[in-house]
């Protein structure tokens, strides 16, 4: 089961940061809360949660980290909508950033919360100097040209075209896994893990990534547009190389499973509150939306 009180916990926090926001102009701060209070799993805030509370240690130690991967995360959806990329008109089951503000506030608006992001570990992430830097450079390499847009890169240039199963994977890796990394390690540097600890939680959340991604190919095809918030079967319309058109629905299934387990083997191994973090990676199997 999906650890909602976190989410109610979580957004009780992202709503005082972003009352910081009210002095902006007027326009801007709608569409800054137009994306955030979009609900959401909250799935990148969650985990860097959890893996807290995994390390035996209070979820709100890592709240503003948190909060900073939920900007980040929302930046990059309100540019993916954009016409120029996936040209979507919903998300979340509302229209998006673009169809109410304009193509013009979208991009903006998604600029400022990638800024701010870092401004938030800045000023709220209560740790040391030498770690918040470490936080600070694992975002940033996670969302950068090393990273999501790295990923995204690779999407949007292969789209129509061939594309490998190495350079596939490639792709989601940086696309999505990154940032579901950076989750989860930088909860456990906030949290000082030590380095078998970190290590072992670094290779749990590479499975993670991939099959977050590769559930969310499928669900493309399987899911309803009314359980999904989002226009399903977008990607086959638009050609692009997923896990199902390269491998096939079915396989697609096993490997998302195979990684899985290999997840669950990875972190049932250290000593550890490991329930959290195997919940949840169960939890992606069968997630509906």
């Amino acid at each position: 089961m999906y650890p909602n009180y976190l989410v109610k916990k979580f957004n009780s926090y992202l709503y005082k940061i972003l009352a910081d926001y009210n002095e902006l102009p007027k326009v801007l701060n709608k569409a800054i809360n137009y994306s955030i209070r979009n609900g959401g799993k909250r799935f990148r805030p969650v985990l860097c949660m959890l893996t807290a509370i995994s390390l035996d240690k209070d979820y709100k130690n890592v709240l503003p980290t948190a909060c900073a991967i939920e900007f980040i995360h929302s930046y990059s959806l309100i540019h993916d909508d954009l016409p120029s990329i996936d040209n979507d008109d919903l998300r979340r089951g509302k229209p998006t950033s673009h169809k109410i503000f304009g193509e013009d506030i979208a991009i903006l608006a998604g600029d400022a919360l990638f800024a701010e992001a870092f401004n938030i570990i800045i000023k709220y992430q209560d740790v040391d100097c030498d770690t918040k830097l470490k936080v600070i450079k694992e975002i940033a390499e996670a969302s950068g040209a090393k990273g999501m847009v790295s990923g995204q890169v690779i999407d949007v240039f292969y789209t129509g075209k061939d594309l490998s199963k190495k350079k596939l994977e490639i792709m989601d890796n940086n696309k999505t896994g990154k940032l579901i990394t950076a989750s989860i390690k930088c909860s456990a540097l906030i949290c000082k893990a030590s380095e078998d600890k970190l290590k072992k939680l670094i290779e749990f959340s590479k499975n993670l990534g991939l099959v977050f991604q590769i559930t969310d190919d499928i669900l493309d095809i399987t899911a309803n547009e009314e359980t999904l918030g989002k226009t399903v079967g977008k990607d086959e319309i638009l050609n692009k190389n997923t896990f199902p058109k390269i491998w096939g629905l079915e396989e697609s299934r096993k490997i998302a499973e195979r990684k899985v387990k290999e997840a669950i083997k990875i972190i049932s191994k250290l000593d550890i509150n490991t329930k959290p973090l195997i919940d949840i990676a169960k939890f992606l199997i069968d997630r509906k939306a």
